[in-house]
């Protein structure tokens, strides 16, 4: 694999060549390991924005905002002296888990995966779909109040299936996503612009304001907010339709933040 010469930044310089550990972060658990590896940790982390690097506050493991691609990955394997990876990124960022795996692959190098636990209901007004276009064509909807959880990206397949409903969208207080979600249709008093985590109180005010009879949300555990939707949608009888996490065959997973934490620390 090809690999450019990384640039030198601020951050950068202040690594030390003793680094062996590339902890892929922006997760509250992530945030939890890197704290439980200490004052001393041979560790890098990288997450995608400035905003998640604050879930770092509290160890000393250098931060990386970057997003990693194939053409740049060899050069940050090799300029930090990358010896082994912990993904403990979001369930659904699937872009990074698959580059992380075949850097391992391509560089030799010990690859676990850190997976929260899923969650299960015995609600029968919950749905689970492959993805948003499969959700969109087979879903049984009928002049429903929907609410859109999934982040701005996936927001563009919507343009395709207004119907007869009336739309909703929670999405961050970010410039680009304000512009996607007005770009694809939604107008600004549909449009809820908040920072994660939403507490139970005001995801049920929420959903009782605006009426809402549809919560369309990822598969993405507990941290992600998805046990708080399970017990609204079933305590208010809303339809919950979740996005399933993507599949990867991972080399190694766990579901146990102990073992992950003995794995970087070995």
């Amino acid at each position: 694999m090809a690999s450019p010469s990384p640039k030198a930044d601020p951050e950068s310089e202040s690594i030390p060549q003793t680094v062996t550990l590339w902890l892929i972060g922006g997760t509250q658990e992530s945030a939890q390991l890197a704290t439980a590896l200490g004052e001393h940790p041979n560790c890098v982390i990288t997450v995608t924005t400035a905003r998640a690097k604050q879930l770092y506050a509290h160890t000393p493991c250098p931060v990386l905002v970057t997003r990693l691609t194939l053409e740049n990955i060899g050069a940050f394997i090799q300029h930090y002296h990358i010896s082994k990876i912990l993904d403990v990124s979001h369930p659904h960022a699937a872009a990074i888990s698959q580059l992380a795996i075949q850097c391992s692959q391509d560089y030799h190098l010990p690859y676990l995966r850190y997976e929260r636990p899923a969650l299960v209901t015995n609600y029968p007004g919950c749905y689970y779909w492959a993805n948003l276009t499969e959700l969109l064509t087979q879903a049984k909807f009928h002049q429903e109040r929907i609410l859109v959880t999934l982040g701005y990206r996936q927001l563009p397949i919507l343009k395709n299936f207004w119907g007869e409903h009336t739309w909703f969208v929670r999405i961050i207080p970010d410039q680009i996503a304000l512009a996607t979600a007005l770009e694809t249709g939604f107008l600004p008093q549909q449009i809820i612009a908040l920072w994660p985590p939403v507490s139970r109180d005001l995801e049920r005010a929420i959903w009782q304001h605006w009426g809402i009879t549809q919560v369309i949300a990822k598969a993405s555990g507990s941290p992600g907010g998805e046990d708080v939707k399970r017990e609204l949608a079933q305590a208010l009888g809303v339809g919950l339709h979740l996005l399933q996490r993507p599949a990867i065959n991972y080399p190694q997973v766990t579901a146990d933040l102990q073992v992950a934490l003995a794995f970087a620390q070995a």
